[in-house]
């Protein structure tokens, strides 16, 4: 959504133990730098991987990311590795390589203000921060389904640029009024996931296309930790190069046939082939039965890493994604018991 949220270009160099996750065609140099790190958040804590994985992969670094903090704050990584970080009443930002998340080693410390984003009592109550493709930063903030921008680049004097609003009435992100996550494509549109508040909830995949004139309008699908893969992001030697949306898909496989009940809805990690093709309709073209936390493209290496929503374990799978596909490979959650299925993220680095 990193994306964050954008799947971003990678190669790497080798590691020593088992082969690296495989790939089906040859890796050619490109214009985008290369990516070389995997960074993996489980609730506060921090860990870098050297790229490509490989099934004795262990973290060059374990960072807490916020030392002293009560709760977790909330993380954003871009296109070159730098990582911001909030709590509810300060950002904090950090330069790669990223070796401490030391107040000290901060390069901004900003202090969330009414002029950032909604403030209560006991400040910010942001679910989700996310860097579009131009650098500038997100933040989604549940009270008021507030979501604001921070324009690059960011200072000790920025206010918002831009502020979006979730839930009102009469528009179609109307009761919608739980922010969940935020993600952007490479052309910068902005997706947003959001829930309502009806009995039982639904929840939604929302866009707003760049530049954010119009009011959100929805995908008409319940997709979370959504990734956006454009054909212009694959290799030049791939023998194809679809443009793909990826995520955990709450709902039907396909439409009924004539006459018969609709399908009982299903919770898997699908693909979706974009532009959306109205005769098939809103459903995967692949599937695979796995619940995730976490989900990171990674074109170059046609792969794409997950995080387990249970116990946090890291796999990586083949990409595109191949229906009832089984891991190339899986890796323990190190985080430990109380933080392995709770709030986590995979960003790609330089």
């Amino acid at each position: 959504m990193a994306v964050g949220a954008i799947a971003v270009a990678v190669s790497g160099c080798g590691a020593s133990g088992p082969s690296p996750v495989a790939l089906q065609h040859p890796v050619t140099p490109t214009a985008t730098p290369a990516s070389d790190l995997l960074y993996v958040d489980h609730y506060g804590t921090f860990y870098v991987y050297h790229l490509p994985l490989s099934q004795n992969s262990k973290p060059l670094r374990t960072l807490s990311e916020w030392p002293g903090l009560a709760i977790p704050p909330v993380i954003a990584a871009d296109q070159y590795g730098n990582v911001a970080v909030a709590s509810s009443e300060e950002l904090r930002v950090f330069k790669a390589p990223i070796t401490s998340f030391e107040a000290s080693h901060a390069q901004l410390r900003l202090a969330l203000t009414p002029a950032i984003t909604e403030i209560g009592t006991s400040g910010a109550d942001l679910i989700d921060m996310e860097y579009d493709p131009n650098e500038n930063l997100w933040l989604f903030n549940n009270l008021g389904a507030d979501i604001s921008e921070l324009r690059n680049p960011i200072s000790k004097s920025s206010v918002a640029a831009l502020t979006i609003g979730f839930g009102a009435p009469g528009s179609k992100t109307a009761g919608f009024v739980t922010l969940v996550q935020g993600r952007f494509d490479i052309n910068a549109a902005l997706y947003v996931y959001a829930s309502n508040t009806a009995t039982p909830p639904r929840s939604r995949l929302f866009k707003i296309s760049f530049p954010y004139a119009k009011p959100p309008g929805s995908l008409g699908i319940n997709l979370a930790q959504a990734d956006f893969i454009d054909s212009s992001e694959w290799p030049p030697t791939a023998n194809t190069a679809p443009s793909l949306l990826l995520g955990q898909y709450d709902g039907a496989l396909h439409s009924p046939k004539p006459g018969s009940p609709p399908s009982p809805p299903v919770d898997v990690t699908g693909q979706f082939v974009q532009p959306f093709n109205p005769q098939v309709g809103l459903f995967p073209n692949e599937h695979i039965n796995q619940i995730v936390g976490a989900l990171a493209a990674d074109t170059y290496r046609y792969s794409f890493y997950t995080l387990d929503a249970g116990d946090g374990h890291l796999s990586a799978f083949e990409l595109p994604m191949k229906s009832s596909a089984k891991p190339t490979l899986t890796l323990p959650c190190l985080a430990g018991l109380g933080s392995c299925d709770k709030t986590e993220h995979l960003f790609l680095a330089p």
